[in-house]
């Protein structure tokens, strides 16, 4: 029986999918964690705890597989992971971790995790004899393009909207050049919580979305008055662009089963959903729920006033998701009957909504309807 290497198990996704892994294999599963104040086994484990907790385990479930969970610490753009794992008997490589960053200034931070480091692991990989090397992307390698998106090699003439894309982009095409082993991308949309807890380990995505706009509207409030907040505003976004919304739990029990399947030869996957809700539909249930008035949604910035731009600015990071639809195809899952596809409607929005405002400290500063 071989064994896992997972990265970025303190994280959302990749402390999902190692639950996922541990429910669903009997396998060692090596995680490498950054060395940090804590001691980095300690807090791995309890990351864990949460998550699985979080996402509808028994708090004894962390327990019970404890001596399948073997800790490396230390960076991968250093040489001491390498020591701290098996060199024989790993299979598998789940690369999850990277940096959300994705302003300008922070580029060579970004590039250094997110290409460096999956270099770096690719070599380690390559040393051990691994048979699979998983990479953990974002469907958002697409950029500026709208239509339907294919699950294929990023395009050469690619228009990245920040360096975050612009990293993932350079990363799949370091992972796809690699000929020693089975690589695969993996392709996740915008993650949000638990599909039945609504739960989530880390705040950023579509949560940063909403703690942006929320602070924006606070600041607004102290400038102007509350009279002027309730004003509408206009945004450059297309109320019928899908919010592709994958809850956590679906998108890794899509990754584990189908990386499973013997008759998996596809390279690139896209874990998203077939479903998702639109621009409108969410801002419909943010704005009741926050008391932020439901925008007007126009096609240019001109005429925009200071208040709109600087609000566009503040949202530079989300904005490229909503101004034009991106229907992200599902040809591989559709091939193994197993395409996700999960309705939001209003009232599944309004708790996956409230869970966050609940759990972030801002349920008390937002006007609820």
């Amino acid at each position: 029986m071989g064994s896992y290497v997972v990265t970025g198990a303190t994280g959302f996704v990749g402390g999902a999918l190692t639950l996922q892994l541990l429910e669903h294999t009997d396998a060692p599963i090596h995680l490498v964690v950054r060395d940090g104040a804590t001691e980095a086994e300690a807090r791995c484990l309890a990351a864990l705890r949460v998550a699985a907790e979080s996402f509808g385990r028994d708090s004894d479930f962390i327990v019970r597989h404890r001596d399948r969970l073997h800790v490396a610490a230390g960076d991968l753009l250093s040489a001491e992971v390498a020591k701290r794992l098996p060199a024989r008997g790993i299979t598998d490589v789940w690369h999850c971790a990277a940096s959300l960053e994705f302003e300008d200034r922070n580029r060579d931070k970004i590039f250094a995790v997110n290409v460096e480091g999956t270099r770096r692991l690719l070599d380690l990989s390559e040393k051990l004899g691994v048979a699979r090397f998983n990479y953990m992307s974002t469907a958002y390698v697409a950029g500026a393009a709208v239509g339907k998106i294919a699950e294929s090699a990023v395009a050469d003439d690619v228009s990245p909207n920040n360096q975050y894309e612009l990293s993932k982009v350079v990363a799949e095409r370091v992972v796809a050049q690699r000929e020693s082993m089975c690589t695969r991308i993996w392709r996740p949309s915008i993650v949000v919580g638990h599909s039945r807890t609504y739960a989530a380990t880390s705040f950023t995505g579509l949560y940063g979305l909403i703690r942006e706009a929320c602070r924006f509207q606070r600041r607004v409030a102290k400038m102007f008055g509350p009279n002027f907040v309730m004003k509408q505003r206009r945004i450059l976004a297309d109320p019928a662009a899908q919010i592709n919304l994958i809850p956590v739990d679906l998108l890794v029990r899509q990754a584990v089963s189908l990386s499973m399947r013997r008759s998996l030869d596809e390279s690139i996957v896209h874990l998203t959903n077939g479903s998702a809700p639109t621009m409108r539909d969410f801002m419909a249930v943010m704005s009741s729920m926050t008391g932020i008035p439901e925008p007007e949604y126009v096609t240019s910035a001109a005429g925009f006033t200071a208040v709109e731009r600087r609000f566009h600015k503040t949202m530079q990071f989300y904005a490229p998701h909503v101004e034009g639809s991106k229907f992200f195809a599902q040809d591989v899952a559709e091939r193994h009957g197993s395409p996700i596809h999960f309705p939001m409607d209003q009232d599944y929005l309004r708790a996956l909504i409230g869970w966050y405002l609940d759990h972030a400290g801002l349920a008390n500063e937002v006007r609820t309807a």
